[in-house]
């Protein structure tokens, strides 16, 4: 699935500390647009990188069409003033987007741009995503849980505990499939009709992101400044180990992941502006690129998704979209 979305503020000390160890290097976009002046809290892209949906540090949330980098909605959850989202995401039919900040939830329609639904959360938002049509948000919250919200008419199917507050979370298109990342180093995968866990894997430190294929047949996560794994969901057992730099002193934080509809390849976006396309069976890197990064700034990769042929997409938390290829 593709995958949303980030946290600026939440990565900034990880930023600070990497920006010494880490050169950047790759290929550079083959396009760029600005999306936001001050960066971003949150970011994220359709399926197929055609639109993209932000949440601005200095103007809430904005639902933009790529191809001619045309702002097409603001949306914010109080009328006259701007929200700060931390958590967005696209449903993977792209006619339904949702937005989390604070202790709230809305659904919106893309086509029209209205909201179809506003609902309070328990605990302050973290991380959200939706399953197909939007039907249904798992959503990762402070409060030591992930809920899956019916968001179309309300109410809670399951509560997730974990122990620890979700950062990290990816739900498969049919909603069957779970999975949570935690801040304490745990990867959880779950049953999302009974509420059970099905595997849990601890990796070396808090979590930075996860993913799910669309499938539901793997299972990535990534610790910050720590090693990162894809597995079987099926028998739980690691699949690939992903290099995460083997820097002397610590490891690179890996800040995003999509697999792609095949299940050949995983994009992951890192920290320090880097992107790679990389084999989910041997853990060969068969691509790189770089953000662009205005004054040599490196910028959290916040949302990827792979577009048609050989393009794909990336924004990074300096609020500019890059078309790679």
């Amino acid at each position: 699935m593709k995958r949303t979305v980030k946290k600026a503020l939440e990565l900034g000390s990880v930023i600070l500390c990497s920006i010494a160890l880490l050169a950047c290097s790759g290929e550079a976009p083959v396009r760029t647009a600005k999306y936001a002046e001050q960066g971003l809290y949150s970011a994220v892209l359709s399926d197929d990188g055609s639109s993209s949906l932000v949440g601005s540090i200095q103007h809430g949330g904005s639902y933009w069409v790529n191809a001619v980098n045309e702002r097409r909605y603001n949306w914010n959850h109080v009328k006259g003033d701007y929200t700060s989202l931390i958590g967005v995401d696209i449903d993977p039919s792209g006619q339904y987007a949702a937005t989390g900040g604070s202790r709230s939830l809305v659904l919106w329609n893309t086509t029209t741009g209205k909201s179809d639904g506003f609902w309070t959360t328990p605990g302050d938002v973290q991380s959200v995503k939706l399953t197909q049509n939007g039907d249904y948000a798992l959503v990762g919250l402070n409060d030591q849980t992930a809920r899956f919200f019916d968001v179309k008419r309300g109410g809670i199917k399951q509560t997730l505990q974990t122990g620890a507050t979700v950062r990290e979370v990816d739900i498969t298109p049919d909603g069957l499939l779970g999975i949570t990342g935690d801040d304490a180093s745990n990867v959880i995968l779950w049953d999302m009709q009974t509420g059970e866990r099905k595997f849990q894997w601890a990796l070396s430190n808090r979590i930075g992101s996860v993913a799910l294929s669309s499938d539901g047949k793997y299972a990535f996560g990534a610790a910050q400044l720590g090693n990162a794994k894809i597995w079987s969901t099926r028998t739980g057992k690691v699949l690939t180990n992903i290099d995460t730099g083997a820097l002397k002193y610590r490891n690179i934080s890996i800040s995003q992941a999509v697999f792609s509809k095949d299940d050949r390849s995983i994009l992951i976006g890192e920290v320090s502006s880097k992107v790679s396309l990389i084999q989910v069976s041997t853990g060969v890197v068969q691509k790189e690129w770089s953000l662009y990064a205005p004054k040599s700034r490196p910028a959290t990769v916040l949302a990827l998704a792979f577009g048609a042929g050989k393009r794909y997409y990336a924004i990074g938390s300096n609020g500019y979209l890059n078309v790679l290829e």
